[in-house]
């Protein structure tokens, strides 16, 4: 059960989060405004060489490249809330990703996967990269002996999900970052399903942390962004890299970002709440095969799901039909759903299906047949008008 604020159980961490997210940047002096306003100039002037010297070793704006006061307020923000000492925004999560990449890795060199991820971070990390000498092992995060012997001399990073998309796996985090510090590698996970309101990689041992803000920090599918956040030693690399690719999102999407993540806490809290009640539902009809959601199935993720989402176990699930003719009734499923529309992204106000994102290597989308599983990202809608939509569609089936 996802704790309530009204009931006094609230977590101190949620707590805290919950507050720091409206409250980052209260203002200094007499007057300042709630909402920080839009920045659109890619340029900074001054009266001096000097003066733009000065700017610079400051850390102050000089070039939309180098950052400007919309990013820079995202930046901070999702740092503060990860507990990390740095942060720096990009155009996308993809862009995050490949940013954290491009840094880390060169020629020759090596990193682990986690398996079942988001397919795009698999073709870029484990297909992509190969072009430029960089190789890949893909491993099941749960079996840490398997992680272990993917480690070669060359490894020069470590990539997992916090809760895999799409294969509902739970990361042991600070299992990884053992095994990780072990060889003085760099542990990188991408938080985007959870959102540092329902985990905190760093806390756990994480050396960078990566966000899609498109989904659940941005939350009403509205906007482009990423961020990286880190300390202070890996950031100095990350900012040089960062400002030479210059993948940087644009100043409404920055500012949209941040309007998203002062609602972060109450929403992932509802969010998780109707989640849970949406998956027993499904389980327990006999049209479902399974329902993967993060802490339902085996001992072993349950209890991580328990230390590692103690506030909530956030709104994506995959949905397995039952019988024959998967793809078929999958199909026939989104086409008698009511209220839930077919989307092919996740993370916003309202609930959305779509089939899970697969692997790229081999697949051609002309191929016909997807699979009898679906992905739902559940949204703000009451959990009863979710359920009697989903019981609806699934009473055609029959």
């Amino acid at each position: 059960m996802t704790p309530r604020d009204d009931q006094g159980t609230m977590s101190d961490a949620l707590r805290r989060a919950r507050t720091r997210s409206v409250r980052h940047d209260d203002g200094e002096g007499a007057a300042w405004p709630v909402v920080q306003p839009i920045v659109t100039s890619t340029a900074y002037a001054t009266r001096s060489p000097d003066q733009m010297r000065h700017r610079q070793q400051r850390g102050e704006p000089t070039y939309n490249r180098d950052h400007f006061p919309n990013a820079l307020q995202l930046e901070r923000l999702v740092a503060d809330l990860e507990c990390a000492e740095h942060g720096y925004a990009t155009a996308s999560g993809m862009a995050a990703i490949s940013l954290v990449a491009l840094t880390l890795l060169s020629h020759g060199d090596h990193l682990v996967l986690g398996s079942g991820g988001y397919s795009d971070t698999e073709e870029f990390l484990a297909h992509e990269l190969v072009r430029f000498g960089i190789t890949a092992s893909l491993v099941d995060v749960r079996d840490l002996d398997a992680v272990r012997a993917a480690i070669r001399p060359e490894t020069g990073m470590i990539f997992a999900e916090t809760i895999s998309n799409p294969g509902i796996v739970l990361a042991d985090i600070a299992a990884l970052a053992g095994i990780a510090r072990e060889r003085s590698i760099p542990l990188v996970i991408d938080n985007t399903l959870p959102t540092p309101v329902l985990c905190r990689p760093i806390e756990h041992g994480a050396d960078i942390v990566v966000h899609s803000a498109t989904k659940f920090l941005g939350g009403h599918h509205d906007l482009s962004a990423g961020v990286v956040v880190c300390s202070e030693a890996y950031m100095r690399r990350i900012r040089r890299v960062g400002y030479l690719l210059g993948a940087v999102p644009g100043a409404h999407d920055a500012a949209l970002a941040v309007r998203g993540i002062r609602t972060l806490v109450p929403r992932m809290t509802w969010i998780s709440e109707t989640a849970r009640k949406v998956a027993t539902f499904l389980a327990g009809r006999p049209e479902i095969a399974a329902v993967r959601y993060p802490g339902a199935g085996d001992d072993q993720q349950a209890e991580l799901a328990a230390r590692l989402l103690p506030d909530g176990q956030g709104g994506i699930m995959v949905v397995e039909l039952a019988g024959p003719d998967g793809d078929a009734r999958a199909a026939a499923l989104i086409e008698r759903l009511r209220l839930i529309p077919y989307v092919s992204s996740l993370g916003g106000e309202i609930t959305t299906v779509c089939y899970p994102p697969r692997l790229l290597a081999g697949d051609d989308p002309d191929e016909g047949g997807r699979g009898n599983a679906l992905r739902f990202s559940i949204g703000l809608e009451d959990p009863e008008d979710l359920i009697h939509d989903l019981g609806q569609a699934l009473d055609g089936l029959r």
